[in-house]
């Protein structure tokens, strides 16, 4: 049985330790404990120092928890928040406000410090986007000029190593110097601005489709679809009819169509081009977009419609007849930081294994990117465990809006934490532009789990990606357009642009790779304007893809199948 004593003692400790763990470190400066010591008896002070001891430390704990996350509900209402927003924060960290005023002037000086910062990203920004222009953009219309849009079609048709699926098409404005002196050059460039509208609004609809202005009356349009090549310049030349015919009556655009299913090189792709332009301007009576003896052998087993293009991936996936590539991604001292690892389809039984250009699209449209992304995160992490080497894998923004592929790949990454930790996951850079919240989200679920985030094929939104710093984002990659043949003698522009968008990366902690660089030239460029990595050709080719079965057995461990 415990005393009268003994018992006020146990109630003023109890009182002394709710009194703590309520107010945290500010228990010290409570003015209840003289009193409550004139009710206790000399007999009794063990017993309350005691009790007081234990409250103190207990207060200590629970306001420095309160404290942590009192700091942490302020520091992400900043930075660029007002006062009435922070003070609104308040009440969400249990009240703390009065109690800890110590904070206010730690808040402030980060919200001055962070909005310094993101003033000077803005300038910087800005700058960057206006040299991106200068470099890479036609001044009148906005498109791509002649430069930007060769490296473009270059990339995309893997510099003539592989077979793409895509059409081309080339257009002029016939008799553009007539029309200066028939108009005036307010009329003549009305009259590029229409042509420019109206290749714009594919780019603007169709996701990888790319239009530029090659020269004065020149224009080109890159599909990302094969067989749909004739059947555009035939649509687009007949909605240009109308606006042009309003501006001058003997205004007219030609267009010439080619498919792009067989490999070549960009300079070659061209050339089909202008010859099948040439024979629309002789007035041929609707050419095909391959002459007969150009026309390559159809491959019967290859998927003809969307149904079967559908069919042919699922089943690919379903048999494993999938494999990744590995390209190393080097540092300028050669040390290799990661394989970049895209997937390659075998779409028919014993044939080759085909790139992304060569499928994507049709993924994409069949709504299988989830699917076909899901495999690639399984099939890295199975080739991580087998051999120790960090990989790199891309995922499409149509996967990543799927709440249910975010948590079957965090699923993944928890049941292979080792291999996690060597996983890079790159994210479109569009995605970033349009969606950043959608970002910050991926960032949350996957980096606690050992993965690593960046951006892929960059340059064209970089300097428009709102609060990059905040995205948690650990690399940006710029795409193979803007860094190849930038040791050209007329590329200081686009030399310019690559400084800025480098030293903008960096500003903000990420480190800035190069894709697909082809020339050694380039590289050795590239490495003076402050690259922190480079993959492509100029490095080291490209090894044998890794097959699914090669790491089935790991892959099933991981997946616990």
């Amino acid at each position: 049985m415990l005393s009268a004593g003994q018992a006020a003692a146990l109630l003023v400790s109890a009182a002394l330790a709710a009194l703590a763990i309520l107010a945290g470190w500010g228990l010290l400066a409570d003015r209840p404990l003289p009193a409550a010591l004139l009710y206790v008896g000399a007999g009794q002070v063990s017993g309350l120092v005691s009790g007081l001891l234990l409250g103190l430390v207990w207060g200590i704990w629970a306001g420095r928890r309160k404290l942590a996350k009192a700091a942490t509900e302020l520091l992400q209402t900043l930075p660029g928040d007002s006062d009435d927003q922070v003070a609104a924060a308040w009440p969400a960290c249990g009240g703390l406000a009065p109690v800890l005023p110590e904070l206010r002037p730690l808040a402030d000086g980060i919200r001055a410090l962070v909005g310094r910062q993101q003033a000077l990203y803005a300038v910087q920004a800005e700058q960057l986007e206006a040299l991106r222009r200068q470099a890479h953009s036609d001044p009148l219309t906005g498109l791509a000029n002649r430069r930007h849009f060769m490296a473009v079609l270059d990339s995309v048709l893997g510099a003539g190593r592989d077979t793409a699926e895509a059409g081309l098409l080339l257009l002029r404005l016939r008799d553009l110097q007539g029309l200066n002196l028939r108009m005036g050059h307010a009329m003549a460039d009305r009259a590029l601005l229409a042509v420019a509208a109206s290749l714009q609004a594919y780019p603007d609809r169709i996701d990888r489709c790319f239009a530029g202005r090659l020269n004065g009356a020149d224009f080109a349009l890159l599909l990302p679809v094969g067989s749909m090549a004739q059947e555009t310049a035939a649509a687009l030349t007949q909605a240009m009819r109308l606006p042009l015919l309003a501006i001058d009556p003997q205004a007219r655009v030609f267009a010439g169509a080619v498919e792009l299913d067989r490999p070549m090189g960009a300079n070659q792709a061209m050339a089909l081009a202008d010859a099948a332009l040439a024979r629309a301007e002789a007035d041929l009576a609707a050419p095909p977009a391959w002459s007969a003896v150009e026309l390559p052998l159809q491959d019967a087993g290859l998927p003809q419609g969307e149904s079967s293009w559908q069919r042919r991936i699922s089943r690919a996936l379903a048999q494993g007849r999938v494999a990744l590539a590995a390209y190393p991604v080097r540092t300028p001292d050669g040390r290799q930081l990661h394989l970049d690892c895209p997937l390659r389809v075998q779409l028919q039984a014993g044939g080759p294994m085909e790139p992304a250009s060569r499928w994507l699209s049709m993924a994409t449209r069949s709504r299988l990117c989830a699917e076909v992304d899901e495999k690639v995160v399984g099939l890295a992490l199975a080739a991580i465990a087998a051999d120790g080497q960090a990989r790199c894998i891309n995922m499409a923004a149509q996967s990543v809006a799927s709440a249910e592929f975010v948590a079957a790949v965090a699923r993944r990454l928890e049941q292979a934490p080792q291999a996690a930790c060597r996983l890079w996951i790159d994210l479109p850079e569009v995605l970033a532009l349009e969606r950043p919240l959608l970002v910050r989200e991926l960032s949350r679920r996957w980096r606690p789990l050992g993965a690593m985030l960046g951006l892929e094929h960059a340059g064209d939104g970089l300097a428009r990606i709102p609060r990059l710093i905040d995205l948690g984002l650990d690399c940006v990659r710029i795409d193979a357009r803007f860094v190849n043949g930038i040791h050209a003698d007329d590329a200081d522009d686009a030399r310019r642009h690559l400084q800025g968008l480098v030293k903008l990366v960096q500003a903000v902690g990420l480190q800035v790779t190069a894709e697909g660089v082809r020339s050694a030239d380039d590289l050795d460029v590239l490495w003076q304007l402050g690259f922190d990595a480079a993959t492509g050709p100029a490095l080291v080719p490209e090894t044998a893809p890794v097959p699914e079965t090669a790491a089935e057995t790991v892959a099933d461990t991981l997946t616990g199948s």
